[in-house]
């Protein structure tokens, strides 16, 4: 009998003191934790819009001495596949574990959350996703980040859905040698509609933005293809975001957790995070072209061809390789980066103010990217992607996110 998602394993409901699911939750001993404040744009009684200041997060962050109350996790099914709701003080509720079974757990800021260690009897290995995926989500990518920044020992793995493709990762990196904890993290139990002789997974049941304060040094996040939903529900994000009512929940994510790198990809269907996440928070991005193997149509001799097209457009010297070549240098080039983003938003503003519903942050990254590539006379990301596609492949894509700390200052722009 496993534990369903609205049931808080004993290890971390926060009984002990005082507190209970249907308890209020509690304000900040000291007050709210401090993120400095970044301009908005908001219509005054004339029509005139003009700078306003809102928090870096458009929530409450929990305080660690602070008791908070479980997060029972919601089977609601929303076609965005996505929770941007502010929250308030809510600890992770752990799903799918035996009754009675005190799970594997590890700090991670101001939640404790479960980890998928395969030494623990409930979590089966052989439920991990088809290996395909590695190459669906280029994990080698992951796997040379983590080379490059070997102080992490854990991956919080955010939207994890079902967590078998947590588990995919967390058996991935024991192979590559990796000593790496890899935490699934959603705010749906998957398992909870399935038959009951589904093998599931465990699950820790909270809002990314609820995670706060974790340790740069030791944690890095993912989002693997996280769905973000399109039309009037997009366009109405695209909005609030550009006016300053909201943050996107992995945006959130990011600004709660200074000098942490959060990973998450793109694809060219329902995983565009980039559109909502403002440019200055991006580290990198690294692309790759890839033949989708869902093409039903597609025989074993067509899509063999198509691999090995993909293989060229991906090799050493390639376009592709120019261009994350050139992404690769932005860390280094930051200063003059996000000068460039902050000249470009101010000519684009009069247009934001008069469009606030498209996205403003993925156009913006792709007119610096045109201007770059431009400069560094090499062919554009739409010729790039206009290739791709003629050939019948994708161009997907890995973006690497950071808020650091020097960049938490008042004079930060927003949308």
């Amino acid at each position: 009998m496993f534990k369903g998602m609205d049931t808080a394993n004993s290890h971390v409901q926060m009984a002990e003191q005082g507190i209970t699911e249907q308890t209020p939750p509690c304000k900040p001993e000291d007050g709210s934790q401090s993120h400095d404040i970044a301009p908005y744009l908001k219509t005054d009684g004339n029509g005139v819009r003009e700078q306003q200041t809102v928090g870096l997060s458009s929530r409450t962050v929990t305080d660690l001495k602070t008791p908070s109350r479980p997060y029972p996790g919601t089977s609601k099914y929303t076609p965005v596949h996505m929770d941007n709701n502010p929250r308030s003080n809510y600890c992770a509720t752990y799903a799918n574990i035996p009754h009675g079974v005190e799970p594997k757990t590890v700090r991670i800021g101001n939640q404790k959350l479960m980890t998928l260690d395969t030494s623990q009897p409930f979590v089966d290995p052989a439920q991990a996703t088809k290996r395909r995926f590695l190459d669906l989500y280029n994990f080698s990518f992951l796997a040379n980040f983590l080379s490059k920044n070997n102080t992490i020992e854990c991956i919080v793995d955010i939207g994890c859905h079902n967590a078998k493709l947590s588990l995919l990762m967390q058996n991935y990196l024991n192979e590559q040698g990796f000593r790496i904890k890899v935490i699934p993290v959603d705010v749906r139990n998957d398992y909870a509609n399935e038959a009951n002789d589904a093998k599931p997974l465990p699950i820790n049941l909270i809002p990314a933005q609820e995670i706060a304060d974790a340790s740069p040094a030791t944690t890095l996040f993912t989002a693997i293809h996280p769905f973000t939903g399109s039309g009037s529900v997009a366009k109405r994000l695209n909005r609030e975001i550009t006016e300053g009512m909201t943050d996107f929940y992995l945006t959130a994510l990011i600004k709660n957790n200074p000098g942490c790198f959060v990973l998450t990809t793109e694809d060219p269907y329902v995983s565009s995070p980039q559109r909502y996440i403002p440019p200055e928070l991006l580290y990198t991005r690294h692309y790759h072209a890839f033949a989708n193997f869902f093409t039903p149509e597609a025989t074993a001799t067509e899509t063999a061809i198509r691999e090995a097209k993909a293989a060229r457009m991906n090799a050493e010297n390639s376009d592709i390789h120019r261009l994350n070549q050139l992404l690769a240098k932005l860390p280094e080039q930051r200063d003059s980066y996000q000068a460039a983003i902050s000249t470009l938003k101010d000519q684009l503003q009069p247009e934001m103010l008069r469009n606030p519903d498209q996205c403003w942050p993925d156009y913006i990254f792709r007119k610096y990217l045109h201007e770059r590539s431009r400069i560094e006379n090499f062919r554009s990301f739409n010729d790039i992607k206009y290739d791709a596609e003629r050939n019948g492949l994708e161009l997907r894509c890995w973006h690497v996110y950071r808020q650091e700390y020097e960049d938490l200052r008042s004079d930060q722009p927003s949308y």
